[in-house]
Order: structure tokens, then C-alpha cells, then sequence
């Protein structure tokens, strides 16, 4: 067996056999497995790499946050420490005013050691009974006074406020008396700020964000040195009391975790990620190689079938004429086989020897025009036994994948009993044509004798006119005029046999110039006595020019006299007067169109679509040849034969054939 050149490598796996094919099931799940091994392993690895991580990140998280719940809870001591601490101060003093009466200038002395003590306080004032400002520490705290409006507590720490700065500030209220009688109020304002920034330590807040809010989460205080991250820990403790509606919230920066310190651990599992990748990928692409391999075996066998079972020969050949590729049927065809043929130069064993010159002149015309559109001829081979056929060869550009012009490739198919059948289907158009004219000279045996009959019975008239004259001793030249009359009668007798000697006999298409006017005119001066003597009438309307076409005369003339017979035949049942028959010949578009029109009852669909058939007939005595044999003549003669309705009644059957040249002078005298 040949090696295909154009065809891909054949990797399809052998066919297995009964015992593989028993064994298979068990070694395709072992294999299943042992693919499936190295990729299990890195995925567990992964997995186990991936919970260590998490649970070092997990524990370093909770680490984290108890070290954050402590920062808070020492925050909140400290701050509840200074908060009460000051508390007690003003206390203190509130008690000192009420037990003796205390002057203005003693009273503002000790609100400033509270100040300078508790600087938190960033403001203290002494209010009387009225509520008159009396003694205000320092002296320009007036946007932190309560005298604007500001509903302060009545005793104790209020709600938080905002002062116009935006900072935020709470009151503590501590009411004077004078044994039950109230003379006055302590005021002193508690900066959120300040307290965070002077009792919280740096090594809290250079971890963890500090900050005092409200109710509604919106800050009042803060500090901090980093900005607070998204997911970050976060600790709330409620600062009520002392402060009401104040949350002290602590954030950390930031949690340590086993990705950014162990630098060791994420490169492994990194590196094991890729891996996992790369074996999926792997195990996607050996999948899909091996459908592919699979996909081109099948591909590649059902060529191979396709091939085998193909009737027409395939044959490919390169640029040089060498033979690339035969498939079978073409090895059949010409009885060579592919090893014989394949890598062989011209000439080629299936070559007749008379058409070697031939063949390859076509050949080097083909390869020289560079034709890019496929091309078909015919030929002659030769099988290997000497057995001559004819073959149909279409030639088609072989273009490989890149677009590169690589050769031909040929389609051929034996048409050696197609061309037999047309060779039989000629002789028998050929015999049916002549027994065509012999049935239409039959027909019209009373018109041909008519046509005989007048120059005979002139002849015979002359004769006995001639011997009247000899027997009365008349000179020779009266007899010249009877004479030359008798002769021309004569004559016209001859013409009428020969006319139908050349109708009838059989012969060879002989193609020339004809002149289908003259040949008209003449077709209607023989049929007009037939139609006359049925009561009908030709009329004749033809074109100026002269109608030049390349025909055989007889066999024109055999089509159109048909034609008039049909037509005349079909007004036979009209009455006389109304029986005619119109031809009209016209030169258009580089055509001649003769159409043959009849006054009579026209076709029916059902017979227009067998009107040409062979052997269909609409009269019982014909035989239905008449038609089908005029339209392989108009069609052997690259023409037309077309039929319409006539508007008003009737039919109107065309002949269209190709105009010719006129004839030459010579053709014309002889």
C-alpha cells in the first residue's frame, strides 16, 4: 500500500484486539488513577499548606485581639482614673466654698490649680444663683460657656457637644450650697481630645486606634499616628458612667499573619499553586491531544472510506508533471496501480501514444496561463489491457494550507458509454429526421404532383405546338420561342424532383450561409397550393435586411415546413377566410427570430408540458416526432425552438438561431 503525500500522518492507534479489548476497561481506570495521582498529592498538599497558614493566622489574629482587649481595658482605667480624679477636685472645692464664703480671688486661684492639675478641664466657671458668670478660668474661655444657651446637667457629666471648632466637649456640673440653700454652680468643661491625648500612652496608640464616640458611631476624639485599615480588630467599651452616651473604641493597625512573615511559607505555597496550575493545564491539554489524535484518526479513516468508495478517478500532480497522488478508482479506471503511478513523469503509461504531443502542450498551456479557476476537456486513455475510453478531466489549482500553489488536481470520469449513448441517440435523431420527410412528402404526394403536373402538361402542350409547326413547313425560327419555353417547363419539372430527391434522401448536416428569407419565400410558394386547397391563407412579413445564418439549408427548412403544417393543421376547424397563417422573420440583437403564428384554438397546460416530448402526439394518427425532432435540429444548430400563446387565439412558435456572415461572391454565382 502507497504512502498518500498530501494526506496527514496516519497516528491512529492499531485496532486492538479481543484481549485488549477485554483488558481495556481495567487499564483505562489504572490510568485514570495514576494521572490522577501526582495531581491528588499537590492539591492535599496545598490544602494542608493552606490550613497551617490559616490556623497560625487564626491564632496570631487571637493573640492580637487579647492583647487588644487588654489596651482597652487599661485605657479605660486610666481615663475613668483622671476623669473621677478631677471630679473629686471640683468636688472638693464646691464643699470648701460651702462651708465659709470664699472671695472672688481665692475661688479663681483654686480653679486654676484644678486646671493646671487637670488639664483635661481645658475650662472651669463659677455661676451664682442667677446663673451670673462670677469667676471663669481661663478668663477667654467663652466658646466653651454654657451661657449661650447650652442646657448643662444639673449635677454631674452631661451629653457630648460640639463646640464651633468642631471639637467636642462634655460639662460637669457641680451644684454650691450654702446648707440647703443652692448659691451657686461649678461648670467645668471636659475636652475629649485633650484627655485622650494626655493619658493615652504612645505605645498604645502607635498600635491601636483610639477614639471616643457617640451613640451613633460618629467620632468625638481621637489618636492614633497610622490610619485605620478595612477588616481591622476592633474592641467598644461603654463609658457611661461617667461619661453618658461615650464609647471608647480601639482599633488595630494592623494583624500580623503568616503571609507577610513567613516569607518561607507563602513562596511554598505559591510555588504549589503553580504546580496545581500547571498540572491541570497539562492534564487539559494531554486530554485534548488525545481527542485530537483520536478526532484525526477518524477523520483520516473516514477519508479513507470516502476514497474507496468514490466512482469518480481522482488524480493529483505538481508543478513539474510528476504524480503526487491516484485514488483507487482512478487505479481501477485505467487498471495501473498507485505504486505504479505515483512519482512517474510524462509521458504516463495511460497516454495513447497519438495524443502524447497533445496532452502535454495542454499541460504547459495550463501551467503558463496560471489559470485559477477550474478547466474541463476531453480525452482518450488507455488501460493497461490497451483498452481505449474517453474520459471527461476537469482540472482544478491544488492550493496547500499557506496558500501556495503546489500542482493540479484532477477530477476525471470515463464517459465512454455516454459518449456511445450519444453516438445512438445522433443515428437515431438522424433516421427519425429523415423519416420525418419522408412522412411529410407523403402528406403532400397531391401537392408535389400538382407542382409536376402543370410544367408536365406545358411540355406536352409545346411538344404538340412544336410538331403543328414542323408538319406545316413554318420556319425554324417560330419553333425557337416554343422551344426555349419547353425547356424552361422542363426545367422547373427537374427542380421540383430534385427539391424533393435532396428533402428525402439521407445525407450529412452540411452547414453554409443560407439567406432564411429566400428560403421562406420559397417554403411558402411550396405549401401555399396545400393551404390555398384547405382554405387558408400564408401571410409574409420579413425583414428588410437580408437574414443571413450558418444552417443546413434542408434541415431548416424541414423545421419551418413543419411548423406551417401544425399550424395549418390547427385552424382546420375555422372557417374559411379566418385560416391564417402569419410568419414574420426579424433580425434583433445579433439573432434571426422567425415565429410561425395560427389562428386556432391554442395549447392546454397539460399538453404544453409534453410538447416536445418524444412519441406524444395530440393527433391520432401522428406519431409525436414531428416536434422533438425540430427542436434537436434548431438545438443542433445552437438555437432555440420556444412556443407562447397568441393574444386573441392561437400559438406562436419561435425560432431563434445566431446570425451568420452573408456568403462569399463565389458561393453566390456558383
Amino acid at each position: 500500500m502507497t504512502h498518500d503525500p498530501l494526506a496527514p500522518l496516519d497516528r491512529t492507534p492499531p485496532a486492538p484486539d479481543l484481549f485488549s479489548a477485554l483488558a481495556a476497561p481495567d487499564r483505562g481506570r489504572w490510568a485514570l488513577v495514576m494521572e490522577a495521582t501526582p495531581l491528588v498529592a499537590v492539591v492535599l498538599s496545598v490544602a494542608l499548606m493552606g490550613a497551617l497558614i490559616w490556623l497560625a493566622d487564626r491564632r496570631d489574629r487571637e493573640e492580637v485581639g487579647e492583647a487588644l482587649i487588654r489596651d482597652a481595658l487599661w485605657v479605660e482605667q486610666a481615663l475613668r482614673f483622671q476623669i473621677d480624679a478631677g471630679r473629686e477636685t471640683l468636688e472638693r472645692l464646691g464643699l470648701d466654698m460651702s462651708s465659709a464664703p470664699t472671695s472672688e480671688d481665692a475661688v479663681a486661684a483654686r480653679l486654676r490649680t484644678v486646671v493646671t492639675s487637670h488639664p483635661e478641664f481645658g475650662e472651669i466657671e463659677w455661676r451664682d444663683e442667677t446663673g451670673r458668670p462670677r469667676v471663669a478660668v481661663p478668663p477667654d474661655g467663652s466658646e466653651a460657656s454654657g451661657a449661650d444657651g447650652t442646657t448643662l446637667p444639673a449635677r454631674g457629666f452631661g451629653e457630648p457637644r460640639r463646640l464651633a471648632s468642631g471639637r467636642a466637649l462634655v460639662d460637669l456640673t457641680i451644684p454650691v450650697f450654702d446648707h440647703d440653700l443652692r448659691i451657686g454652680t461649678l461648670t467645668a468643661h471636659l475636652h475629649l481630645d485633650r484627655l485622650l491625648a494626655l493619658h493615652v500612652p504612645w505605645w498604645i496608640s502607635q498600635n491601636n486606634n483610639v477614639a471616643l464616640t457617640d451613640r451613633d458611631g460618629l467620632e468625638l476624639a481621637r489618636k492614633s499616628t497610622l490610619r485605620q485599615s478595612s477588616g481591622a480588630l476592633r474592641h467598644d467599651l461603654g463609658f457611661d458612667p461617667p461619661l453618658p452616651g461615650v464609647v471608647l473604641t480601639l482599633v488595630a493597625h494592623g494583624v500580623a499573619n503568616n503571609l507577610t512573615r513567613n516569607l518561607l511559607g507563602a513562596g511554598i505555597l505559591g510555588l504549589a499553586v503553580v504546580t496545581v496550575v500547571s498540572l491541570v493545564g497539562l492534564y487539559r491539554h494531554y486530554r485534548r491531544r488525545l481527542a485530537a489524535e483520536q478526532s484525526l484518526g477518524e477523520a483520516h479513516a473516514l477519508r479513507r472510506a470516502m476514497e474507496e468508495s468514490l466512482t469518480v478517478g481522482m488524480r493529483a500532480r505538481d508543478l513539474d508533471e510528476r504524480i503526487l497522488y491516484v485514488n483507487p478508482a482512478f487505479c481501477r479506471m485505467v487498471g495501473w496501480k498507485a505504486e505504479d503511478l505515483i512519482g512517474r513523469l510524462p509521458p504516463l503509461p495511460y497516454w495513447l501514444p497519438e495524443l502524447v504531443e497533445e496532452t502535454l502542450a495542454r499541460h504547459q498551456a495550463l501551467g503558463a496561463a496560471g489559470a485559477v479557476d477550474p478547466i474541463s476537456f476531453e480525452t482518450r486513455f488507455r488501460r493497461s489491457d490497451g483498452t481505449i475510453f474517453d474520459v471527461l478531466v476537469y482540472e482544478a489549482p491544488l492550493i496547500d494550507a499557506a496558500g501556495v500553489h503546489r500542482g493540479w488536481m484532477g477530477s476525471i470520469i470515463d464517459i465512454t458509454d455516454r459518449k456511445r449513448a450519444e453516438d445512438l441517440e445522433r443515428l437515431q435523431t438522424e433516421k427519425m429526421t429523415r423519416t420525418g420527410r419522408l412522412i411529410s412528402m407523403g402528406e403532400m404526394a397531391s401537392t408535389i404532383s400538382h407542382e409536376l403536373n402543370q410544367p408536365l402538361a406545358a411540355i406536352s402542350s409545346y411538344a404538340a405546338g412544336c410538331l403543328h409547326l414542323v408538319r406545316s413547313g413554318r420556319p425554324a425560327e417560330d419553333l425557337a420561342g416554343a422551344l426555349e419555353k419547353l425547356e424552361a417547363q422542363a426545367q422547373r419539372a427537374g427542380q421540383v424532383i430534385r427539391r424533393v430527391h435532396d428533402f428525402v434522401r439521407k445525407r450529412e448536416p452540411s452547414f453554409a450561409p443560407v439567406e432564411l428569407g429566400r428560403l421562406i419565400g420559397d417554403l411558402a410558394g411550396f405549401v401555399g397550393p396545400d393551404a390555398r386547397k384547405a382554405g387558408g391563407e400564408i401571410v409574409l412579413d420579413l425583414d428588410e435586411r437580408q437574414l443571413w445564418v450558418r444552417a443546413d439549408p434542408i434541415l431548416i427548412e424541414q423545421v419551418l415546413l413543419n411548423l406551417m403544417r401544425n399550424g395549418l393543421e390547427a385552424m382546420a376547424g375555422l372557417k374559411r377566410g379566418e385560416k391564417l397563417l402569419e410568419v414574420v422573420a426579424r433580425h434583433e440583437a445579433g439573432e434571426i427570430r422567425v415565429s410561425v403564428a395560427d389562428h386556432g384554438t391554442g395549447i392546454s397546460t397539460e399538453v404544453a408540458e409534453r410538447l416536445f416530448s418524444p412519441f406524444f402526439s395530440t393527433k391520432p394518427e401522428g406519431m409525436g416526432m414531428g416536434l422533438a425532432i425540430c427542436r434537436s435540429i434548431v438545438e443542433r444548430h445552437q438555437g432555440r425552438l420556444e412556443f407562447t400563446a397568441r393574444p386573441g387565439g392561437g400559438t406562436v412558435f419561435t425560432v431563434t438561431l445566431p446570425a451568420g456572415e452573408p456568403a462569399s461572391e463565389g458561393a453566390n454565382r456558383s
